[in-house]
């Protein structure tokens, strides 16, 4: 992690997100890279609207949400067996959580966390995290990217607005071993175009919901 990225923690507080690049050391990041690229295990994932037993993004009371009868939420694939191996856990923690305990100084209590994949046609709507009890409370959500190279017109674009109710979104390029926080308590919402026939690489993500001891 660049030294100087430490004081954008405030845009956290301010803005509901801030943004590192370069947050893992270059031989790390690669080996992370061409694991999720030998990895043969990938479950497809179709979240529809019936996932959510109430809320999620087809309740949310905004004109630029879901219609409530509409029904796809998310398409992309996900490593669940890695997910679950111990050793693949083991160095999360210590390569990841304990950069942001540190970073954020603030203790982490519990984490989800997912490894996924996107390719063509993969997407994910608009919404705001919500882990409906999966953990016990979310205070940052990340996203780091593995993506070897990328351009905008691939798609695949993290879009975050103000709130509910914003006409303006802000674009996050998925570059290479880049991390975005989200500052839950502002639940911004967000959403990721869909990855376009262009796309000459996959689109690797890991998405991470954590609760800390201190609330913000």
């Amino acid at each position: 992690m660049v030294e100087n990225d430490m004081y954008n923690v405030e845009d956290f507080y301010k803005n509901g997100y801030f943004i590192v690049d370069d947050f893992l050391e270059e031989s790390c990041h690669k080996k992370l890279l061409n694991k999720f690229k030998k990895e043969s295990e990938w479950t497809r994932i179709d979240q529809v609207k019936d996932h959510y037993k109430e809320g999620g993004p087809f309740e949310m009371n905004s004109k630029y949400f879901p219609n409530r009868d509409e029904t796809y939420y998310l398409q992309g694939w996900r490593a669940k067996k890695l997910e679950e191996d111990a050793a693949w856990r083991k160095n999360y923690h210590e390569i990841f959580l304990s950069k942001i305990s540190k970073l954020f100084k603030n203790e982490i209590k519990n984490d989800t966390t997912y490894i996924l994949k996107y390719m063509k046609d993969d997407f994910s709507r608009i919404h705001v995290d919500d882990l409906r009890g999966d953990v016990d409370r979310v205070d940052i959500s990340i996203l780091y990217y593995l993506c070897d190279e990328w351009i905008w017109d691939w798609g695949g674009i993290l879009l975050l607005a103000e709130s509910i109710t914003s006409e303006e979104m802000h674009a996050i390029m998925p570059k290479n071993n880049r991390i975005v926080f989200l500052n839950n308590q502002k639940k911004l919402p967000h959403c990721v175009t869909p990855v376009t026939k262009y796309a000459k690489k996959d689109r690797f993500v890991i998405a991470s919901f954590i609760g800390c001891t201190e609330s913000f």
